[in-house]
């Protein structure tokens, strides 16, 4: 027994716990050289250049490939069975005024006359737009030339050019002839019929 320990029995001390030799030379070594490589934080990793243009180049695919199909479907909003304009059967003129019957328009969708008299004739269409206006307007995709048209869900559909417009206002959507959709009319709803001054119609122009 060492002489400290036998002097602490002697005077009714508890001796010292004795230290292990390694573990104080662990704490000795840590003192100046600091934690062992194993209880270092972990370091966090890096991304490189390449890596980050890699994941921007990704993002970039991804968004070109969204806008192309969200564009896609709003330009061609179409419904499985496109109408086709069928001839009017209730058209007619009298004391100024080109009418057609309301209800014809309504059950037909797109319907399609022509306006003659003396050595005027303009062509003519009525349809009902996704709002439940009817309207006239003149039949004529003008840069084109055609007089051909049909519907397609909200759309009004060339049939020479293939020129889309909306129906509800007549902005152009795609195609040659757009920015000349079907020139609309003044019209008024009078007794279940659609009229327009026969006047508006006799002295309409091309406008290109």
């Amino acid at each position: 027994m060492p002489r400290q320990d036998r002097i602490r029995q002697a005077r009714g001390a508890t001796p010292a716990p004795r230290q292990d030799a390694s573990s104080s030379w662990e704490e000795k070594r840590s003192r100046f050289t600091g934690p062992s490589p194993s209880a270092a934080t972990p370091r966090r990793r890096r991304f490189t250049p390449g890596a980050i243009l890699a994941l921007v180049g990704v993002l970039l695919v991804v968004t070109v490939v969204g806008v192309t199909i969200l564009g896609n479907t709003g330009a061609k909003t179409a419904s499985a069975a496109p109408i086709q304009q069928v001839a009017a059967t209730t058209a007619a003129t009298d004391n100024g005024k080109v009418s057609i019957s309301t209800e014809e328009v309504a059950t037909k969708k797109l319907v399609a006359w022509n306006y003659k008299k003396d050595n005027v004739a303009v062509p003519l269409v009525a349809y009902v737009t996704p709002s439940g206006a009817t309207k006239v307007a003149v039949r004529m995709c003008e840069p084109c030339n055609s007089t051909s048209f049909h519907t397609e869900g909200n759309q009004l559909v060339c049939n020479a050019c293939g020129s889309r417009w909306e129906l509800e206002s007549s902005k152009g959507i795609s195609g040659g002839c757009q920015g000349y959709p079907p020139e609309l009319l003044p019209s008024s709803i009078v007794d279940g019929e659609i009229t327009v001054d026969e006047q508006e119609i006799a002295s309409w122009k091309p406008r290109v």
